[in-house]
């Protein structure tokens, strides 16, 4: 974002605070009115009025949400409601709000109803994606910046409550509310239906309360750049030039290479459903019985189909170079004194040109109970007894096939003659070299067969552009055009099926607190102290598993069905149907040796699968289509396996399964207290915890697989404790201005997996030793990592100027003693044959210490009926915020300065403006941040370059008409500009790969009596 934007914002934030004074003496007789048990919510107004009170009445830092009506929180998500405060920021997953950070870390602790959940797409974290949660059950969401000992909740740059209606919080006898609403995307075209209502009776004794949803989405975005299936694209398998020694060009400048170069489209289809049951009891003598159960019901079907050119694992030095313009002119030295200069064209060979279809099932269900009796007769004693129980499973299955479009046969880069095949495959003129009639089999006798062409692809404009597709190759059927060939479905034969990384997952939380209250009468300076005791036990267990095959009547075994991995020698020499034995002299190989088939015998693209044509590639060009597998065909890939190779197994991959518990003890005490104007809270806390990790010990990989078996467990046991004091101050300067410090030490645990993960090792086809060669690995757990610890300070300012009127200044520094980070360890990882010939990178998480994080918040919120009673202008309202934060971390970016935290933007920047009457109201929200990192990468790989998304901004609005007091009907505009996440690696002008996001319109109505 521009520096003039920026100004304009905060000149414009700062005007109004400075136009409020003017009308500051006439809300004089109401300001002390404004008490949050009077507000009767209703409307935009009534909304913001009510978040207003929770913040001024609040003896922490807080920010709040409140409904504008039951089922309707401000914006179509929580996670969208949430990035119109300050200091929010949230991330996109499939176009959704989703991960949150507050004050620029995602260190964030959810609780509901003020003590933890588990969401089932989460369930070894402490925080949420709110993927799972529909915005029409909860009343409300508070923001907390500042830490109580009081409060469960254990984030380290804040914590989010959310908050869900019981009965007694609505009117006496019987409320109903309902309704009903249609989504459609700009992309997916999909209609998505919603329907949610609620029933609830109070009878001032007894009340219970039940709330639904369920609703179909189908979300879709469009992704182009760097090769890279995961959720929101990445780095990937990028390396550069120099990759396994000196290029044939004889470069002396290093520059990254992509693994390969990809467009696709990306669609989520989401089912989901959530029950709220609510009930209360008033026991009588100040007794008050609560039990709340909610139920949450996901199943995603998340798949993405589309065109790759990449080196097929076999070169980076000779799969990619700068075009002569390709050059970016940015330029580093790496900490081993090599140059590097920054690329956004390139020139590609034809190594592997393919279609591919993607696709992870999950099945994410949970279930939170809460039991807790509240006791308040009036008296000086009032308190609480509560326990949860949560309990939430979750399951991943992945299918995937790719269709090449380059033959494996002579003419081509890969392997010369081919693939050996069984006799039946050998029927279009190739010579029989088997005893049994074996052939070097054609994969694709109507594919292209000359790899004397090259490709383009250039990300300096708007948009990547790739080119060359109307070169003329020879193949099977003559001279034709790379993009004729594209046409054709006879030019595709099947590279590869495999269903691998498959999750399953189960997760538990159990609680037991009770905290009191004691109430001090009198002129003392304590007006109360708050103490009490928890427990927690959480645990999670993690199994990751691959469907395999069995092949060569069981002599072999097999995750990745594919034409470049054979059947093993050493188990399936001399089986039938496995190989057969040469009768003439093949290259090296001489008459007498026995040759092993390819584990995937030359396959048309649609033998197995339905096909279709695509062309839709989002703003991409030059793609001319390709034709790729429909990804329903995996709707259930066990069984497709099953029907496709006659038997499938899982089997476990020992390296990435893991058993994590955690428990807790904590004890607070709190002492509040009030003199004069000035009021506050001194608090301690004390949490003592026991951590278990159980891993897995790691055998020799699997044949054809990326698995490692189980040979035994590691389990590793720790014990510490936290102190964290906390200390809130507030003082009411004026009547209408409050003063706040706060200072606290935080912690919070790990995500579970950051200590239990297992071992993931990338390896590569090597021609010289027959194998698959390790390159680098991933250890996704470290039992030896400190949770994340910090010191916290923060001072703000509130100005109250009306009923739905304020502004603040707040500044804040977190001073991070121990965190989690990513780093790299040396790893001598045997290759699949058995010899050692590391060591090789591994990426894992390491201990980081002596990080910090600061900024400041400003913003205003006006109704401008506060202040005046002009026409049109009485009915509208803005709210208007700035937020800059800036980190320093011993990480270094490739200039030696301190990188940022993941996930972290200097400026975000939110307007709302909005306009109600009693009939009609309309909403515009703006929010904007600027740059965040989202990874970085190695240094033998990349340089240490990091991979940053760029500034990015979002506009939506909501329109409201109230037919009546109990029926209305609304339509909601999300990202209605079609905003594109574009992200680079290090220069701006080193675009990696752009994620482009649909607009989403939703119709609907609700009715409530």
């Amino acid at each position: 974002m521009s520096q003039g934007i920026k100004y304009a914002l905060c000149l414009g934030t700062a005007g109004t605070a400075a136009f409020l004074p003017a009308f500051a003496n006439a809300q004089e007789a109401t300001a002390a009115e404004n008490e949050v048990e009077v507000i009767q919510i209703s409307g935009i107004r009534g909304s913001t009025q009510a978040s207003i009170n929770a913040k001024r009445f609040a003896a922490s830092q807080l920010d709040g949400i409140a409904a504008e009506d039951i089922g309707k929180l401000p914006d179509v998500t929580i996670a969208d409601s949430l990035q119109r405060i300050s200091g929010v920021q949230i991330e996109r997953t499939a176009g959704e709000g989703g991960p949150v950070q507050i004050r620029g870390l995602p260190q964030v602790d959810t609780t509901m109803n003020g003590e933890v959940f588990l969401s089932a797409t989460t369930i070894d974290s402490s925080g949420a994606d709110f993927g799972d949660l529909p915005s029409q059950l909860f009343s409300g969401v508070d923001v907390y910046k500042s830490a109580e000992a009081k409060y469960t909740a254990a984030g380290i740059s804040g914590a989010i409550d959310l908050k869900t209606r019981r009965p007694f919080d609505l009117d006496e006898g019987l409320t109903l509310s309902g309704g009903a609403e249609v989504t459609r995307g700009s992309i997916s075209q999909e209609t998505d239906p919603t329907v949610h209502g609620l029933i609830s009776y109070n009878s001032g004794k007894l009340g219970i309360l039940f709330g639904a949803v369920s609703t179909d989405v189908n979300l879709a975005t469009d992704y182009n750049g760097y090769f890279d299936t995961s959720e929101n694209g990445g780095i990937g398998a990028a390396n550069n030039n120099f990759t396994w020694g000196p290029n044939s060009r004889g470069e002396e400048i290093r520059h990254v290479v992509p693994q390969g170069f990809a467009a696709f489209n990306k669609e989520e289809e989401r089912k989901r459903n959530a029950v709220q049951i609510s009930a209360q009891a008033d026991l009588g003598e100040g007794f008050l019985l609560t039990a709340d159960y909610f139920y949450t019901n996901q199943d995603r079907f998340n798949n993405r189909r589309g065109f790759s050119q990449n080196n097929r694992w076999y070169t980076f030095n000779e799969y990619a170079w700068p075009t002569e313009n390709g050059w970016t002119g940015d330029s580093f030295t790496d900490v081993n004194g090599e140059a590097w200069g920054g690329v956004n064209a390139f020139v590609l060979t034809p190594w592997r040109m393919q279609s591919f279809t993607q696709v992870n099932i999950n099945e994410e269900t949970s279930h939170n109970f809460n039991l807790q009796l509240d006791y308040d007769n009036g008296g000086a004693l009032t308190g609480q007894v509560r326990m949860t129980r949560a309990r939430a499973t979750a399951t991943m299955r992945h299918g995937y096939g790719e269709g090449d479009m380059l033959s494996i046969d002579q003419g081509t880069l890969v392997t010369g003659p081919g693939q050996f095949a069984q006799p039946e495959y050998c029927t279009h003129g190739e010579d029989i070299v088997g005893d049994q009639g074996g052939c070097y089999a054609q994969f694709a006798p109507g594919g292209i067969q000359d790899s004397d062409f090259l490709l383009t692809y250039d990300a300096s404009g708007a948009h990547p552009v790739f080119s060359g597709f109307d070169q003329m190759v020879n193949g099977g059927k003559g001279q034709r055009s790379v993009a004729d060939y594209m046409a054709d479905l006879d030019s595709y034969h099947i590279g590869a099926f495999s269903s691998e990384g498959n999750t399953d997952d189960r997760g538990e939380i159990n609680t037991f607190s009770t905290k009191w209250n004691y109430r001090l009468d009198g002129d003392s300076i304590v007006t109360s102290i708050d103490f009490g005791v928890r427990s927690l036990e959480r645990m999670v267990d993690h199994d990751q598993f691959s469907y395999t095959s069995e092949f060569g009547n069981g002599c072999d075994i097999a995750q990745w069905k594919a034409v470049d991995q054979y059947y093993t020698t050493d188990t399936c020499e001399g089986v039938d149907g496995a190989g057969e034995y040469l009768t003439e002299d093949v290259g090296d190989l001489t008459a007498g040796s026995w040759v092993p088939y390819t584990l995937l015998p030359p396959t048309r693209l649609d033998e197995h699968t339905t096909v279709s044509w695509q062309t839709d590639f989002g703003s991409v060009k030059g793609i001319p289509g390709v034709w790729s597998i429909d990804p329903e065909n995996f709707r259930d890939p066990r069984q497709w396996h099953l029907d496709t190779f006659g038997n499938v197994q899982r089997t476990e991959n020992g390296g990435a399964t893991y058993d994590v518990s955690l428990e807790e003890l904590n004890y607070f005490a709190q002492v509040n207290f009030e003199v004069g104007e000035l009021s506050g809270n001194i608090g301690m806390k004390v949490i003592e915890t026991d951590l278990y990790v159980k891993q897995n010990l790691v055998g020799a990989s699997l044949p054809h697989s990326g698995l490692g078996p189980d040979t035994g467990d590691v389990v590793t046991e720790r014990s510490y404790t936290d102190y964290l004091p906390s200390v809130n101050l507030a003082y009411n300067a004026t009547q209408d201005v409050i003063l706040r410090a706060a200072y606290s030490k935080n912690m919070q645990a790990l995500n579970l997996a950051s200590w239990g993960g297992g071992k993931t090792v990338g390896r590569t086809i090597n021609g010289e030793c027959d194998c698959l060669r390790v390159v680098n690995g991933t250890l996704t757990g470290n039992p030896g990592l400190n949770p994340w610890r910090s010191e916290n300070v923060s001072v703000s300012a509130e100005w109250y100027t009306g009923e739905a009127s304020m502004a603040y200044l707040a500044t804040y520094k977190i001073d991070i003693e121990s965190f989690a980070t990513s780093g790299v360890v040396m790893i001598d990882e045997p290759d699949t044959d058995g010899i050692r010939r590391g060591p090789w990178p591994f990426t894992t998480q390491v201990q980081g210490e002596g990080g910090s994080v600061k900024g400041y918040e400003v913003g205003a919120k006006v109704a401008f009926s506060d202040f005046m009673d002009t026409a049109f202008l009485n009915n509208m309202g803005i709210d208007a915020n700035y937020t800059y934060t800036d980190s320093s971390q011993q990480n270094k970016d490739v200039f030696g300065d301190d990188l940022p935290f993941v996930g972290m933007s200097k400026d975000t920047y939110n307007l709302v403006v909005w306009y109600e009457q009693d009939e009609f109201s309309a909403r515009i929200a703006w929010n904007s941040r600027s740059p965040r990192l989202i990874t970085t990468g190695t240094v033998d790989a990349v340089g240490g370059q990091s991979l940053y998304q760029d500034d990015y901004s979002q506009l939506d609005i909501s329109v409201n008409y109230n037919l009546n007091d109990n029926i209305s009907f609304y339509i909601n505009g999300s990202n209605i500009t079609e905003e594109i996440q574009q992200t680079y690696l290090e220069f701006k002008d080193q675009k990696a790969f752009q994620n482009e996001y649909e607009a989403r319109w939703t119709v609907g109505t609700r009715v409530t009596f």
